[in-house]
């Protein structure tokens, strides 16, 4: 059955599904936005919902369909190619998540202006109007190969007008004389016995790159596609007389298009040659305003490479002709950034099989990375202004391709819909990177070597810049036009108007409250005054169609404790005077409806003092449990416990040396210490204040000791540990390097070198476990003191000599 057969029973049972589908979840009334597939051409498929070649987040809902046809004409590189194709496509929801669409091309042409770009015009089949005589195009081809052993090896240069023309499959046909005087004295130059001429083929494995060779052909890169000649210089031997000709501008490797690579007419047509099958899949729910999914699909030919008339077929342009055709897959994501912007994104990879005919392969071709980017503006239901960034980027192993260009497109242009269920779309399309002169500013194409029978000689070519012959593109210009028909369900109901939620009732547990008595105070005998600064408070709100309602408050002093209808007002604090409270309710919309206000007054108690007993507090002054070192710092601490001051204790610090630096007028300070303070003291000194007896101690103080400069002390040691205890004692280690962000902590390890080695990765894990800056710490390895594994920890304040290993 032919593949044009089986896309037709394609479209036949997605008809069917179609029509045996009801409709599911329409859109609503409010969204402007209407959907069409994208037309596609040049790069991923159309046919999927979307915008011209960018996939959006849409997919049609269950019972929708839609057929289109579309007009897409766009510039393609090597060869200053023009196409123009005309894509149809039908596509059909299946549920809220997922349609099905399918693709072919109902007509497609090509108009190549530079055919000397494209290797395809070098074939024994094809001839070029040159020097205004039709012959065939000189071409660096892989050399015949004979039996015997004088071979001639790689690529040879095969001069203007030296191939017949010859149909494909080639094989045994004459491959010409090579620049020799007469056809049966070349034989023997080819291994061939003397007096037979060389011929083509046949085709053989081990090209590499993934192409067979085909002897008198193709490249020496493998594949049936020669390099190309831009320009020949004429050669003369010793006496001056001429001698024949070589390439002077030239590639060893083919020139192609990926997606017709053996394209030989200067003008081909073709029609319904390659068909596209897939899904769109959204996994976003159908309301959510954003969506993403993934796009699978299979892509087919009609024609291939097995035999005259498919490969023929090939030569018009219809396809690349892969028998196994390609597969793909596509994801995509789009955002509504405001009502009327919508940002769509696609990533891809298309996997393209190679082209066969028979067991040999004629091209090995590139997979592809298909990326792109668009704005929509859905303005209202009727018109569509979008904005597209697209490429394509040929990846992978392929067969090379000399002047090979990844093409980066823009397109511009809008959508208008007369009705939801019919598009009409129009786009500018413009070819970024086309191979103008600018695209060569900093390219350069290795020619390669290659031999030249009749002269003996060999002949190096390297390209930079603009090949001279090369016919740069001139037309980078497109557009599209599409035009989509189909069904939509009927939009659901718009959005509906909020009725506001009111609040009617607002009920406070006692409107009068009383400021409690201070220290050493009592109400006043015969006096009733309340301790309690807490009123409770109930709202009753309703809403006529019982949305979920938020409740809030607004008061004057105090403040809300807890959530709901049910809160507490806490006026601890306020001064006397009249208070207000307001409630308010939202369904959505803020506090819309009507709010309900109440007052509470608050007032001192009539209070009298009571006598008290003085008591004194217990003084005490602690310090560092350690000696400090010197530079670092130490922390000293007042403790004033008991007592019966009824005021607030005051502290104020003194030092003999170093620095107050944090914690003056408190009951702990932090004190630097410098280095020259190596080996003496430090006295630190509070004197408290506040409402204290007369005959109350007032003062305390404390001595600490700072060690001997060069005699560090660590802070931790630790033999064989589990790796949990080793990230404790280096998290106890952090905290104590924190607390002097000047210091710096160093790490000695003592043991054999397996074991030094394993105890710092163990450490170095657990830092980074517990996401501590590795710079705050310096290893150092103090060798074997035969203890087995030991492990000391030091904090260094800034300008202390760091400790060293002991013997």
């Amino acid at each position: 059955m032919k593949l044009a057969n089986r896309a037709f029973i394609i479209a036949l049972t997605m008809l069917a599904l179609m029509i045996s589908m009801s409709a599911q979840t329409p859109r609503s009334e409010d969204d402007n936005r209407n959907t069409a597939p994208t037309i596609g051409t040049g790069g991923a498929p159309g046919g999927p919902t979307g915008l011209f070649t960018v996939y959006d987040g849409q997919t049609l809902r269950r019972g929708e369909f839609t057929f289109s046809a579309a007009y897409s004409s766009y510039a393609r590189d090597p060869g200053n190619v023009n196409i123009v194709e005309v894509p149809v496509s039908f596509q059909v929801g299946l549920s809220d998540h997922l349609e099905l669409f399918f693709n072919t091309d109902a007509y497609k042409a090509f108009k190549v202006n530079s055919p000397r770009n494209l290797s395809g015009f070098y074939l024994p089949n094809s001839q070029l109007r040159i020097n205004g005589v039709q012959q065939s195009a000189p071409a660096i081809v892989l050399a015949p190969r004979g039996s015997g052993t004088s071979q001639f090896p790689g690529a040879i240069f095969r001069p203007l007008g030296n191939q017949a023309f010859t149909q494909f499959p080639y094989n045994g046909a004459f491959a010409g004389t090579f620049g020799l005087q007469a056809p049966f004295n070349s034989g023997s130059v080819f291994g061939f016995p003397t007096g037979t001429p060389a011929t083509l083929g046949p085709g053989r494995s081990g090209g590499g790159n993934g192409a067979d060779l085909f002897p008198g052909i193709g490249s020496v890169y493998g594949s049936i596609l020669p390099g190309v000649v831009l320009r020949t210089v004429s050669l003369t031997n010793a006496a001056g007389v001429a001698s024949g000709t070589a390439p002077s501008v030239f590639t060893t490797a083919p020139s192609y298009l990926p997606d017709a690579p053996f394209l030989n007419r200067e003008y081909g047509e073709s029609a319904f040659n390659t068909f596209t099958v897939g899904a769109k899949y959204r996994f976003t729910g159908p309301n959510n305003p954003v969506g993403v999914g993934i796009i699978p699909f299979y892509r087919f030919y009609a024609d291939n490479a097995d035999s005259f008339s498919g490969f023929n077929q090939l030569q018009r342009g219809a396809s690349p002709g892969a028998k196994r055709g390609d597969v793909g897959v596509i994801a995509f994501a789009d955002a509504r950034l405001r009502k009327y912007i919508n940002i769509s994104g696609n990533i891809g990879f298309i996997y393209n099989s190679s082209i066969k005919s028979g067991d040999l392969t004629l091209l090995d071709r590139p997979n592809e990375v298909i990326a792109g980017v668009a704005v929509d503006f859905p303005v209202n239901r009727y018109f569509q202004p979008i904005l597209e960034a697209r490429s394509t980027q040929y990846v992978g192993g392929r067969t090379p391709n000399a002047f090979e260009n990844s093409p980066v497109e823009g397109l511009a242009g809008v959508r208008v819909f007369p009705t939801r269920y019919i598009s009409l779309s129009g786009a500018y399309r413009y070819h970024f990177n086309s191979q103008d002169r600018g695209f060569f500013d900093n390219s350069n194409f290795n020619g390669g070597n290659v031999n030249v029978v009749g002269n003996n000689t060999s002949i190096s070519n390297s390209i930079s810049g603009v090949p001279s012959g090369f016919v740069t593109s001139t037309d980078p210009h497109g557009y599209m036009f599409g035009v989509s028909v189909g069904r939509r369900n009927a939009r659901g109901a718009g959005r509906i108007t909020n009725q506001f939620a009111n609040v009617t009732a607002l009920t406070l547990s006692q409107s009068r409250v009383t400021i409690p008595c201070g220290p050493n105070e009592v109400p006043r005998e015969g006096t009733n005054c309340s301790s309690e600064m807490t009123t409770n408070v109930s709202t009753t709100a309703v809403d006529p169609e019982n949305d979920v309602l938020t409740y809030n408050y607004t008061v004057t002093g105090g403040r809300i404790v807890g959530q709901g209808a049910n809160v507490s007002w806490d006026l601890t604090g306020v001064n006397p005077g009249t208070y207000t409270i307001t409630s308010g309710v939202d369904d959505g919309c803020g506090v819309c409806g009507q709010t309900k206000t109440e007052t509470v007054t608050v007032e001192k108690c009539d209070c009298v003092p009571v006598k008290v007993v003085c008591e004194c507090p217990s003084l005490s002054v602690s310090g560092p449990s350690s000696v400090t070192q010197a530079g670092g710092t130490m922390t000293f601490t007042a403790n004033a416990s008991g007592g019966s001051q009824t005021g607030g204790i005051t502290y104020d610090w003194t030092v003999s040396q170093g620095e107050i630096v944090s914690g003056q007028g408190t009951p702990v300070i932090t004190v630097q210490t410098t280095p020259d303070m190596a080996g003496g003291n430090v006295t630190a000194t509070v004197n408290i204040g506040g409402d204290l007896c007369a005959n109350c101690e007032k003062s305390r103080s404390e001595v600490a000791g700072i060690a001997q400069t060069g005699k560090l002390t660590p802070v931790d040691e630790f033999g064989a540990l589990q790796r949990d205890d080793i990230k404790a004692r280096i998290d106890n280690f952090y905290i104590q390097l924190s607390n002097d962000p000047g210091s710096q902590g160093y790490i000695i390890n003592y043991g054999s070198a397996k074991d030094i080695a394993t105890r710092e990765k163990a450490i170095r894990d657990a830092i980074r476990f517990l996401k501590r800056d590795p710079s705050r710490v310096t290893f150092v390895r103090g060798g074997d003191r035969g203890n087995g594994i030991e492990t000391q920890l030091f904090t260094v304040p800034s300008g202390v000599q760091p400790p060293t290993p002991e013997q």
